[in-house]
């Protein structure tokens, strides 16, 4: 008899045991899915990536990697190069540059569709070339020639603010001409 009653008492502890349990891992669920809600809302409000932020931030000049199925590019080469007057430098004179710009764009980020069509591109083209203008000529061409890499990323800056969006995520001289 002695035995059966214990029988029944270690029955009943495991399955308050099991109660218990169950009742720990629903709070704990809730929990954990809480959390993640909170931070997938602050994510979106930074405009971070799930994916681990591979196609950069709001302000990433690296862009991250992109891969080479999804970038497209748009620029001024050919007979649309930039002529542009830099400050004047250590000689005191200003010199111009003749530049190629070209702007490498994610095909995968939402805002491609609606700001990386032709002629989405083509109606902001102006405003690019004054904001490329800007930019460059408060450099002066022995700054361009040391380091072009801050002017890029001022250029990619400023195009990214004027777009609100980081579809655009590199800028590349493919040429530059000093006079």
């Amino acid at each position: 008899m002695k035995k059966n009653l214990l029988s029944i008492i270690i029955l009943a502890l495991l399955i308050v045991n099991l109660v218990m349990t169950g009742f720990m891992m629903m709070s704990v669920m809730t929990t954990n899915s809480q959390t993640a809600k909170i931070i997938a809302d602050i994510a979106a409000a930074l405009e971070l990536e799930a994916n681990g932020g591979q196609t950069g931030g709001f302000n990433g000049s690296s862009g991250g990697n992109v891969g080479v199925a999804n970038i497209a590019t748009f620029g001024f080469t050919g007979d649309e190069k930039l002529t542009i007057t830099t400050k004047p430098g250590n000689d005191n004179k200003s010199h111009y540059m003749v530049v190629e710009v070209v702007f490498s764009m994610n095909t995968a980020s939402g805002d491609y569709a609606t700001y990386g069509t032709s002629e989405s591109l083509e109606s902001m083209k102006d405003l690019i070339k004054s904001k490329i203008n800007d930019v460059l000529s408060s450099y002066s061409m022995e700054e361009l020639q040391a380091d072009s890499s801050t002017a890029k990323e001022a250029i990619l800056e400023a195009v990214q603010e004027l777009y609100g969006s980081n579809f655009i995520y590199d800028v590349t001289f493919s040429s530059m001409l000093f006079q």
